[in-house]
Protein backbone atom coordinates (compact mmCIF):
# COMPACT_ATOMS: atom_id res chain seq x y z
CA UNK A 1 0.00 0.00 0.00
CA UNK A 2 2.95 2.56 0.97
CA UNK A 3 5.73 3.71 -1.30
CA UNK A 4 7.61 5.12 1.46
CA UNK A 5 6.85 3.31 4.09
CA UNK A 6 4.21 2.58 6.39
CA UNK A 7 0.83 5.13 6.22
CA UNK A 8 -0.92 5.50 9.79
CA UNK A 9 -4.34 6.15 9.48
CA UNK A 10 -5.73 6.96 13.03
CA UNK A 11 -9.14 6.06 13.73
CA UNK A 12 -12.27 8.60 13.11
CA UNK A 13 -15.88 7.78 13.25
CA UNK A 14 -17.38 11.36 13.28
CA UNK A 15 -16.42 14.61 10.73
CA UNK A 16 -15.33 16.34 13.62
CA UNK A 17 -12.92 13.96 14.89
CA UNK A 18 -11.79 13.32 10.87
CA UNK A 19 -11.03 17.11 10.06
CA UNK A 20 -9.04 17.47 13.28
CA UNK A 21 -6.29 14.54 12.55
CA UNK A 22 -6.71 15.23 9.22
CA UNK A 23 -4.78 18.77 10.16
CA UNK A 24 -2.95 17.03 12.08
CA UNK A 25 -0.92 16.05 8.82
CA UNK A 26 -2.05 12.93 8.30
CA UNK A 27 -2.91 11.22 4.52
CA UNK A 28 -4.98 8.58 5.70
CA UNK A 29 -7.78 7.99 7.89
CA UNK A 30 -9.49 4.72 8.82
CA UNK A 31 -13.01 4.26 9.64
CA UNK A 32 -13.13 0.99 11.79
CA UNK A 33 -16.79 -0.42 12.85
CA UNK A 34 -15.89 -0.47 16.68
CA UNK A 35 -15.35 3.05 16.49
CA UNK A 36 -18.57 3.95 14.27
CA UNK A 37 -20.62 1.45 16.71
CA UNK A 38 -19.27 3.29 19.57
CA UNK A 39 -20.02 6.86 17.86
CA UNK A 40 -23.77 5.53 17.82
CA UNK A 41 -23.47 4.05 21.29
CA UNK A 42 -24.78 0.87 20.01
CA UNK A 43 -21.66 -1.45 19.97
CA UNK A 44 -20.00 -2.71 16.59
CA UNK A 45 -22.11 -5.79 16.32
CA UNK A 46 -25.09 -3.72 15.72
CA UNK A 47 -23.71 -1.24 13.21
CA UNK A 48 -25.22 -1.54 9.75
CA UNK A 49 -25.13 -1.06 6.03
CA UNK A 50 -26.80 2.66 5.93
CA UNK A 51 -24.26 3.49 9.42
CA UNK A 52 -21.22 2.87 6.89
CA UNK A 53 -22.28 4.23 4.14
CA UNK A 54 -23.75 7.79 5.51
CA UNK A 55 -20.22 8.08 7.86
CA UNK A 56 -18.37 7.37 4.98
CA UNK A 57 -19.84 9.80 3.12
CA UNK A 58 -20.18 12.40 6.18
CA UNK A 59 -16.18 12.01 6.67
CA UNK A 60 -15.49 11.84 2.87
CA UNK A 61 -17.14 15.25 2.38
CA UNK A 62 -15.03 17.13 5.26
CA UNK A 63 -11.26 15.89 4.53
CA UNK A 64 -8.85 15.31 1.43
CA UNK A 65 -7.32 12.63 3.24
CA UNK A 66 -7.70 9.19 2.02
CA UNK A 67 -10.52 7.01 3.91
CA UNK A 68 -10.12 3.30 4.87
CA UNK A 69 -13.28 1.53 5.50
CA UNK A 70 -14.37 -1.33 7.30
CA UNK A 71 -16.89 -3.19 5.98
CA UNK A 72 -16.98 -6.39 7.93
CA UNK A 73 -18.38 -9.46 6.72
CA UNK A 74 -20.14 -7.14 4.29
CA UNK A 75 -23.50 -7.39 5.38
CA UNK A 76 -24.85 -9.98 4.63
CA UNK A 77 -24.86 -12.97 1.98
CA UNK A 78 -22.41 -12.26 -1.04
CA UNK A 79 -25.26 -10.36 -3.11
CA UNK A 80 -25.30 -8.66 -0.27
CA UNK A 81 -21.83 -8.28 0.24
CA UNK A 82 -21.49 -6.91 -3.29
CA UNK A 83 -24.07 -4.14 -2.93
CA UNK A 84 -22.45 -2.76 -0.28
CA UNK A 85 -19.11 -2.54 -1.47
CA UNK A 86 -20.25 -0.46 -4.19
CA UNK A 87 -22.53 1.63 -1.80
CA UNK A 88 -19.40 2.25 0.25
CA UNK A 89 -16.90 3.06 -2.74
CA UNK A 90 -19.46 5.36 -3.68
CA UNK A 91 -19.63 7.10 -0.66
CA UNK A 92 -16.36 8.10 -0.91
CA UNK A 93 -13.64 5.10 0.41
CA UNK A 94 -10.54 4.85 -0.75
CA UNK A 95 -9.68 1.54 0.41
CA UNK A 96 -12.20 -1.09 2.34
CA UNK A 97 -11.87 -4.61 4.14
CA UNK A 98 -13.62 -7.89 4.51
CA UNK A 99 -13.50 -9.79 7.23
CA UNK A 100 -13.60 -13.79 7.56
CA UNK A 101 -15.66 -13.49 10.63
CA UNK A 102 -19.32 -14.94 10.45
CA UNK A 103 -22.24 -12.79 9.96
CA UNK A 104 -24.48 -11.55 12.01
CA UNK A 105 -21.78 -10.81 14.15
CA UNK A 106 -22.18 -11.58 17.55
CA UNK A 107 -22.21 -9.72 20.86
CA UNK A 108 -19.53 -12.39 22.08
CA UNK A 109 -16.68 -11.01 20.01
CA UNK A 110 -16.03 -8.17 22.32
CA UNK A 111 -15.43 -11.08 25.02
CA UNK A 112 -13.04 -12.97 22.99
CA UNK A 113 -15.28 -15.59 21.66
CA UNK A 114 -14.32 -14.42 18.33
CA UNK A 115 -15.01 -17.54 14.90
CA UNK A 116 -14.31 -17.96 11.92
CA UNK A 117 -15.98 -18.91 8.47
CA UNK A 118 -14.33 -21.62 6.12
CA UNK A 119 -11.45 -20.37 3.85
CA UNK A 120 -13.23 -21.00 0.56
CA UNK A 121 -16.26 -19.05 2.29
CA UNK A 122 -14.04 -16.02 3.02
CA UNK A 123 -12.37 -16.19 -0.81
CA UNK A 124 -15.88 -16.25 -2.41
CA UNK A 125 -16.08 -12.84 0.00
CA UNK A 126 -13.02 -11.50 -1.40
CA UNK A 127 -14.00 -12.54 -5.13
CA UNK A 128 -17.48 -10.94 -4.67
CA UNK A 129 -15.89 -7.72 -3.50
CA UNK A 130 -13.40 -7.24 -6.35
CA UNK A 131 -15.68 -7.89 -8.56
CA UNK A 132 -17.90 -5.05 -7.17
CA UNK A 133 -15.33 -2.19 -7.60
CA UNK A 134 -16.07 0.32 -9.78
CA UNK A 135 -12.53 2.10 -9.74
CA UNK A 136 -9.22 0.42 -10.36
CA UNK A 137 -7.35 2.76 -7.45
CA UNK A 138 -9.99 1.20 -4.52
CA UNK A 139 -7.91 -0.99 -2.61
CA UNK A 140 -9.79 -4.20 -1.82
CA UNK A 141 -7.88 -5.63 1.84
CA UNK A 142 -8.70 -9.06 3.11
CA UNK A 143 -8.58 -9.13 6.83
CA UNK A 144 -8.46 -12.41 8.97
CA UNK A 145 -9.33 -13.04 12.36
CA UNK A 146 -6.96 -16.45 12.26
CA UNK A 147 -4.66 -16.12 14.16
CA UNK A 148 -6.43 -14.71 17.25
CA UNK A 149 -9.32 -17.39 16.91
CA UNK A 150 -7.00 -20.37 15.37
CA UNK A 151 -3.93 -19.31 17.15
CA UNK A 152 -2.17 -20.48 13.97
CA UNK A 153 0.14 -18.50 11.79
CA UNK A 154 -0.25 -21.80 8.81
CA UNK A 155 -3.76 -20.59 8.81
CA UNK A 156 -3.54 -17.38 8.77
CA UNK A 157 -0.91 -17.82 5.77
CA UNK A 158 -3.17 -20.18 3.92
CA UNK A 159 -6.10 -17.97 4.18
CA UNK A 160 -3.80 -15.45 2.67
CA UNK A 161 -3.01 -17.46 0.13
CA UNK A 162 -6.66 -17.79 -0.87
CA UNK A 163 -7.27 -14.28 -0.79
CA UNK A 164 -4.48 -13.03 -2.80
CA UNK A 165 -5.32 -15.47 -5.33
CA UNK A 166 -9.37 -14.24 -5.30
CA UNK A 167 -8.76 -10.54 -5.86
CA UNK A 168 -7.03 -8.98 -2.64
CA UNK A 169 -4.75 -5.81 -2.45
CA UNK A 170 -3.89 -6.76 0.60
CA UNK A 171 -3.54 -8.71 3.67
CA UNK A 172 -5.41 -7.77 7.15
CA UNK A 173 -3.91 -10.10 10.21
CA UNK A 174 -5.82 -9.14 13.64
CA UNK A 175 -2.91 -9.52 16.05
CA UNK A 176 -0.21 -9.99 13.96
CA UNK A 177 2.98 -8.52 15.78
CA UNK A 178 6.36 -7.01 13.94
CA UNK A 179 7.96 -10.44 15.34
CA UNK A 180 5.77 -12.46 13.34
CA UNK A 181 5.19 -10.58 10.41
CA UNK A 182 8.35 -11.30 8.14
CA UNK A 183 7.29 -14.74 8.30
CA UNK A 184 3.64 -13.95 6.71
CA UNK A 185 5.68 -11.81 4.17
CA UNK A 186 8.29 -14.22 2.98
CA UNK A 187 4.85 -16.92 2.38
CA UNK A 188 3.21 -14.30 0.86
CA UNK A 189 5.60 -12.10 -1.44
CA UNK A 190 4.17 -8.97 -2.66
CA UNK A 191 1.66 -8.74 -0.72
CA UNK A 192 1.06 -5.84 1.22
CA UNK A 193 0.62 -6.15 5.05
CA UNK A 194 -1.94 -4.09 7.15
CA UNK A 195 -1.29 -3.62 11.04
CA UNK A 196 -4.30 -3.20 13.14
CA UNK A 197 -3.90 -2.18 16.72
CA UNK A 198 -3.38 0.07 19.53
CA UNK A 199 -6.09 -1.14 21.38
CA UNK A 200 -3.44 -2.88 24.08
CA UNK A 201 -0.43 -1.76 25.12
CA UNK A 202 2.69 -1.91 24.07
CA UNK A 203 1.56 -0.08 21.21
CA UNK A 204 4.65 -0.25 18.33
CA UNK A 205 6.20 2.71 16.71
CA UNK A 206 5.57 3.70 13.52
CA UNK A 207 9.01 3.03 12.55
CA UNK A 208 8.91 -0.67 14.48
CA UNK A 209 6.17 -1.44 12.13
CA UNK A 210 7.60 0.35 9.00
CA UNK A 211 10.62 -1.76 10.36
CA UNK A 212 8.48 -5.24 9.65
CA UNK A 213 7.42 -4.35 6.58
CA UNK A 214 3.61 -2.96 7.20
CA UNK A 215 2.46 -0.91 4.56
CA UNK A 216 0.11 0.75 6.65
CA UNK A 217 -1.23 1.13 10.19
CA UNK A 218 -4.47 0.97 11.81
CA UNK A 219 -5.65 2.71 15.07
CA UNK A 220 -9.23 1.92 15.63
CA UNK A 221 -9.93 2.89 19.12
CA UNK A 222 -6.91 5.07 20.14
CA UNK A 223 -9.18 8.45 19.01
CA UNK A 224 -12.28 6.91 20.71
CA UNK A 225 -10.75 5.89 24.09
CA UNK A 226 -9.28 10.21 23.71
CA UNK A 227 -12.79 11.52 23.69
CA UNK A 228 -14.69 9.12 26.01
CA UNK A 229 -12.06 9.91 28.32
CA UNK A 230 -12.17 12.92 27.93
CA UNK A 231 -15.74 13.83 28.43
CA UNK A 232 -16.18 11.57 30.99
CA UNK A 233 -13.70 13.26 33.22
CA UNK A 234 -15.01 16.77 32.60
CA UNK A 235 -18.83 15.93 33.25
CA UNK A 236 -18.15 12.90 35.62
CA UNK A 237 -16.01 15.68 37.81
CA UNK A 238 -18.81 18.67 37.25
CA UNK A 239 -21.61 16.04 38.53
CA UNK A 240 -19.47 16.04 41.94
CA UNK A 241 -18.53 19.49 41.83
CA UNK A 242 -20.48 21.77 39.90
CA UNK A 243 -18.04 22.88 38.42
CA UNK A 244 -16.36 23.12 34.64
CA UNK A 245 -12.83 22.41 35.32
CA UNK A 246 -11.33 23.88 32.12
CA UNK A 247 -8.83 26.36 32.07
CA UNK A 248 -9.53 29.75 30.65
CA UNK A 249 -6.43 29.36 28.18
CA UNK A 250 -7.65 26.01 26.69
CA UNK A 251 -11.67 27.76 26.20
CA UNK A 252 -9.79 30.89 24.43
CA UNK A 253 -7.51 28.55 22.32
CA UNK A 254 -10.55 26.13 21.40
CA UNK A 255 -13.01 29.06 21.08
CA UNK A 256 -10.42 29.72 17.98
CA UNK A 257 -8.95 26.43 16.85
CA UNK A 258 -13.31 25.19 16.35
CA UNK A 259 -14.05 27.74 14.19
CA UNK A 260 -10.38 26.56 11.79
CA UNK A 261 -11.62 23.05 12.04
CA UNK A 262 -14.72 23.80 10.47
CA UNK A 263 -13.44 26.30 8.31
CA UNK A 264 -15.61 29.53 9.34
CA UNK A 265 -12.96 31.86 7.24
CA UNK A 266 -14.09 30.34 3.66
CA UNK A 267 -18.37 31.18 5.43
CA UNK A 268 -16.86 34.72 6.17
CA UNK A 269 -14.93 35.68 2.80
CA UNK A 270 -18.45 34.42 0.98
CA UNK A 271 -20.26 36.65 3.15
CA UNK A 272 -17.55 39.84 3.09
CA UNK A 273 -17.45 39.39 -0.94
CA UNK A 274 -21.14 39.50 -0.95
CA UNK A 275 -21.74 42.41 0.93
CA UNK A 276 -18.61 44.17 -0.59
Amino acid sequence: MAQGGCVAAPGAADPLCARIIARAGFDALYLGGNALGLAQAKGQPFVTLTDTVEATARISRTIDAALIVDAGAGFGGLSHLAGAVREIEAAGASALHIDDQPYPKSPDYHRGRGALVSIEASAARIRAAKSSLRDPETLLIARTDALRVAKSMDEVIARGHAARDAGADALLVLDLSPADAPRVRAALPGVSLIWIGGVNPPIPTLEELNAAGFGAALYPFNTAAAVSAAIADLWGAFKATGRVDQSEALLARMRKETLEIVDMASAWDIEDGANG
